[in-house]
């Protein structure tokens, strides 16, 4: 085999060269995406599709030149399908990539380098080859129908990962633009060099494809070991955005939506794309949004949209800026926060209901507080009151220098008005009583039914005549009522002790026996009369009085 070496075995084993050399070090990183398996097959493929392309260039013999010129479609039609799988892998369309769908890719390439090998037998690819008329040794292949086609199946190949980088390349993400750019440009190279050979605008019997598959390599060198393609593939859109549970909306400058996804449309009940319309028109409905999109700076707040499906949203708008802090446009957010309201809206009739709740129960207790120092009948103080507070009140005295009287009270014949009227007339007796001590009592007084027919008055302040003129006056205001049960008058009377703190005692023991003790005296004098002492050790007082 005889050969005769030109430039363009240079540039295309230079080719070769740098397609092996990305293919090998997107090999040490073959892990980190599932583009870089199609991603070193292609280059691989491009090795060798250059590889071969140098070989026909440099071989002498027509006869060996359609060898190695055959051996290119091989190259050609895998470097095309391993580029369209590349191109999904990179562009999120990997679902796509089934094994059947996959296998399928790889049926027209295939049919086509049968057709090309078996050329021979029916002159469907070259119908001819003709000598260069400029005597070098390069061969003029004339081409048939089937030529044709397979160019055609090139692009479109070719031309269907182009329309999907382009798409990638207009998506907002900076990464996606520059990846996507430099493939898109790798990709269109061999695509002006197919069509300059095929308008036969190359010199005769040159296919440049192969050449300018070097710059695709060169490219991809690029996108390799500067953009790191295989590293920093961007988060699929598909996934982040139209899979997201929020609603997004980006705005340009102008205020025109340039992007919508599912959930935004679902939360508004919009059912079209709206691409370039202004959110008014989308948002018409809720003019609020559209008051506060215009804002330069972040905002959040909270709707209620009433569309197919009623609903609350948290409504987060983000204006966007470029590297040099000028608006570029606004994100809008919007979070279906109908459970979360809900929740918090249960939470909130919860805690009411159990804030009731715990007043109904703060209210109870007071009740039964108050219940229990409470006597039933009268609504008066009870002993179990006076018995807790009369000491706390004598100490109070005691540290302010200040008098405190103390009188008991006891309803006269009180057994003989059960027996003779009943129990019913005598509680009645107990309760005008218990009356007259609440109306001629003031605030400080404490007064108490303590036990029976009898009741203790604690007056805080209180000189001892004038306790003693204060139940005087209970005794005569008594006297006077004419009781009315079951159509009999009732009289009654009663009998008082008086003694003061701390001239009668300096404890609660010793004042209720020093009283007491006056109240017994009231008794043996007849009833109907008030009696005190004059001081601890002596008798009692003169002053009592009677009736």
């Amino acid at each position: 085999m005889l050969f005769q070496y030109n430039v363009y075995f240079v540039f295309l084993s230079i080719t070769a060269t740098i397609s092996a050399i990305v293919g090998f070090a997107a090999w040490q990183q073959r892990s980190i995406s599932p583009a870089s398996k199609p991603f070193i097959l292609m280059m691989l493929a491009i090795a060798f599709y250059a590889t071969v392309a140098a070989m026909e260039a440099v071989v002498i013999t027509i006869r060996e030149k359609i060898f190695w010129s055959k051996l290119e479609y091989v190259g050609s039609g895998s470097v095309i399908t391993l580029f369209l799988i590349f191109v999904m892998q990179l562009t999120n369309k990997n679902r796509c990539l089934t094994p059947r769908n996959t296998a399928l890719l790889w049926v027209i390439p295939t049919l086509n380098v049968v057709l090309v090998a078996t050329n021979e037998w029916h002159g469907l690819v070259w119908s001819g080859f003709l000598p260069d008329p400029q005597g070098t040794h390069a061969v003029i292949y004339q081409h048939s129908l089937g030529f044709f086609w397979i160019m055609a199946c090139i692009y479109v190949y070719t031309l269907t990962g182009v329309v999907m980088l382009i798409h990638k390349a207009l998506l907002p993400s900076v990464l996606y633009r520059r990846q996507s750019t430099i493939v898109l440009v790798g990709a269109a190279l061999p695509l002006l060099g197919a069509s300059l050979y095929m308008l036969r605008l190359t010199p005769p019997g040159l296919n440049i494809t192969p050449m300018c598959f070097m710059l695709t390599g060169l490219c991809s060198f690029v996108s390799v070991f500067r953009l790191r393609i295989l590293e920093l593939v961007p988060i699929a859109r598909d996934t982040v955005i139209e899979m997201m549970s929020d609603g997004v909306l980006v705005l340009d400058v102008k205020n025109r939506i340039i992007d919508i996804n599912p959930a935004a449309k679902r939360l508004i009940g919009a059912k079209e794309q709206h691409i370039g319309q202004s959110p008014a028109q989308v948002l018409a409905k809720w003019p609020e949004i559209a008051k506060m999109y215009h804002a330069h700076e972040s905002l959040k707040m909270e709707i209620f949209i009433d569309a197919v499906t009623p609903c609350y949203v948290e409504l987060l708008i983000t204006p966007l800026h470029d590297e040099r802090k000028r608006l570029t446009g606004r994100l809008l957010v919007l979070r279906d926060i109908t459970q979360r309201y809900q929740a918090e809206s249960e939470l909130r009739q919860a805690n009411e209901r159990l804030q009731k709740q715990v007043i109904e129960i703060e209210t109870l207790q007071a009740e039964l507080r108050e219940r229990a120092i409470r006597d039933g009948l009268t609504g008066l103080f009870n002993r179990r009151y006076f018995d807790d507070i009369f000491p706390k009140e004598l100490t109070k005295a005691a540290r302010d220098s200040a008098p405190v009287v103390l009188i008991i009270m006891d309803i006269d014949y009180f057994k003989k008005i059960n027996d003779t009227f009943g129990h019913q007339a005598g509680d009645r007796v107990i309760q005008a009583f218990a009356n007259l001590l609440g109306y001629y009592s003031h605030p400080e007084a404490i007064v108490c039914r303590y036990g029976g027919e009898e009741f203790v008055l604690a007056l805080p302040g209180m000189t001892l005549e004038n306790g003693f003129q204060h139940a005087e006056q209970i005794r005569l205001s008594f006297q006077a009522v004419l009781l009315e049960f079951a159509g009999k008058e009732i009289y009654s009377t009663v009998s008082g002790g008086v003694g003061v703190f701390p001239d009668h005692g300096k404890t609660r023991d010793e004042l209720l026996q020093v009283v007491d003790q006056a109240l017994y005296a009231a008794k043996l004098n007849g009833r109907n009369c008030i009696k005190y002492v004059q001081s601890h050790s002596s008798e009692l007082g003169s002053q009592a009085t009677g009736r």
